[in-house]
């Protein structure tokens, strides 16, 4: 097959992703805009996940830190300032956004699962041990081992939920 071919056909990096998690992407890139940045970091990631309240990453955020503005202030606190003027078209993935994004299609294997939701895409952001959001998650108090389990015990409750109707 022709190298043309095969990119066309390549599955794309967002391609298994729920559309919540599509839409949480599309926010983190909005929220890059506001910020006036030229690159989508991994806090940025997180600003999107807060901006998706269907999300399952948002349920435990919020179970966990108490409330929305205690997280979207710490995430403020490790922003860098803002740009001098807002970016049109693309804005490109920080290396450890893109970290997070592959860490998170991998928790979504591990878990078994077939899909890429905003529970993978937080879990993906805490094992980008290295990244602003991980820091951000660490300092208000998760752990990668209890997020994954918080999250494999919601799924289970919820698949159980629906399988009763």
């Amino acid at each position: 097959m022709p190298r043309a071919a095969q990119q066309r056909n390549a599955p794309g990096p967002f391609e298994r992703y729920t559309n919540l998690n599509q839409h949480s992407i599309a926010l983190a890139q909005e929220a890059a805009r506001t910020h006036k940045h030229d690159f989508i970091g991994t806090a940025h990631l997180l600003l999107g996940l807060l901006g998706e309240p269907r999300g399952l990453a948002y349920e435990v955020l919020i179970a966990k830190a108490e409330s929305e503005q205690r997280i979207r202030d710490a995430i403020e606190e490790a922003m860098p300032p803002a740009g001098q003027k807002a970016l049109r078209g693309h804005i490109a993935f920080r290396p450890e956004s893109k970290e997070a994004i592959e860490q998170a299609r991998r928790a979504s294997a591990d878990l078994g699962h077939d899909w890429v939701g905003t529970e993978h895409t937080l879990l993906g952001l805490i094992r980008a041990e290295q990244s602003p959001a991980a820091q951000i998650l660490r300092n208000l108090g998760f752990t990668s081992h209890e997020l994954r389990e918080t999250i494999k015990t919601e799924l289970t409750q919820r698949f159980a939920a629906r399988d009763k109707q």
